[in-house]
C-alpha cells in the first residue's frame, strides 16, 4: 500500500486545525506541499495506508499525536541566525552582570548554543533556558550534534574553541563541547498553553510568532512579557514585530524591544 501524495481539503483542514490548536501555528494553504511531506513521512513510518486512518491514528495515539505535532511544527535553523541582537547585547550589557536568558521555541538548539558560545567569549557569567513544543527537537539538542553546514556563519576561531568535530560515520559533524552545553537547560514548553515560572533578564522568541494569528501573537506575547524582568530585552525574528499587539516594551533596534 501506498500513499499518493494528496490530502483532500477537509483533511488539510481538520489537521491544520489540529496543529493550530495545540501549537499556535497556523498552516494556511501555502504550506500545503509542506503538510503533505510531513504526514506523508509520518504514514510510511507507522505503515499507515491513507490519510483517514492516520487522522484516526493521532486521535487515539498520544505517541503519534506528538510526533505529527513535532513534524508539523519543525523548522529549519542555523548557528548565529540574525545573529545582531547577540552582538547589540554584547555591546550593551555589562558581563559584570549574571544573566538569566530564554530562548522560547528553540527548535533543535542552534539560537541557544549560539547565544551561549558568543557570551562565553565575552567573559559572561549567564544561564540559558532554551524550550520547545517539540519533544524530538529537544532530543536532538541534548545530543548537542550538528551538521557542519550549520555552522557556516560560525567563525574559524569559535569553531576551533567551543565545537569538537567528529571523526569516521561522524565526519561532516561536530559536537557542542560540555564547557557550552553546561550553561544550557533544555525543557518542553508550550507557548500557548504553559505559564513562566521563573523571570529573566533576556527572552528571545524569534522566528515562531510568523506562523501565529493576532490573538495567538497577542497571548504569546503577554505571557512572556510578564517573565520579563523591567529593563529586560525581548527579541523577535528579523522578519516579525510588534505591531499591533499591547505591551509595555519599546523599541530599541529592528525586532529587539526593552520593557519599561
Amino acid at each position: 500500500m501506498t500513499f499518493e501524495g494528496k490530502i483532500s481539503p477537509s483533511q488539510f483542514k481538520k489537521l491544520s486545525r489540529i496543529v493550530y490548536k495545540e501549537s499556535g501555528i497556523v498552516l494556511n494553504d501555502k504550506k500545503y506541499n509542506l503538510l503533505v511531506a510531513r504526514v506523508s513521512k509520518r504514514m510510511r513510518i507507522t505503515k499507515t495506508s491513507n490519510v483517514a486512518d492516520y487522522i484516526s491514528l493521532i486521535s487515539s495515539s498520544k505517541e503519534e499525536f506528538a510526533d505529527f505535532i513535532d513534524a508539523a511544527t519543525t523548522n529549519h535553523t542555523f548557528f548565529f541566525r540574525e545573529n545582531k541582537h547577540c552582538e547589540f547585547l554584547i555591546k550593551t550589557l555589562d558581563n559584570a552582570r549574571p544573566l538569566n536568558i530564554w530562548s522560547a521555541a528553540s527548535s533543535s538548539g542552534e539560537e541557544p548554543f549560539s547565544i551561549a558560545v558568543q557570551l562565553l567569549e565575552n567573559r559572561f557569567e549567564f544561564s540559558i533556558f532554551a524550550s520547545d513544543v517539540s519533544g524530538a527537537m529537544l532530543k536532538q539538542c541534548q545530543k548537542a550534534i550538528y551538521s557542519i553546514d550549520r555552522l557556516k556563519e560560525v567563525p574559524r576561531s569559535t569553531l576551533h574553541t567551543y565545537f569538537q568535530r567528529g571523526k569516521g560515520k561522524w565526519e561532516n559533524h561536530v559536537r557542542v563541547k560540555p564547557e557550552v552545553v553546561k550553561h544550557v537547560q533544555f525543557g518542553k514548553y508550550n507557548l500557548l498553553t504553559d505559564t513562566p515560572t521563573d523571570m529573566y533578564d533576556i527572552i528571545f522568541c524569534r522566528n515562531v510568532m510568523i506562523y501565529f494569528d493576532t490573538p495567538t501573537r497577542q497571548k504569546v506575547v503577554t505571557s512572556l512579557c510578564r517573565a520579563l524582568k523591567p529593563g529586560g530585552y525581548f527579541f523577535v525574528g528579523m522578519s516579525e514585530n510588534l505591531h499591533g499587539l499591547k505591551h509595555n516594551l519599546s523599541a530599541v533596534l529592528p525586532s529587539g524591544y526593552r520593557k519599561a
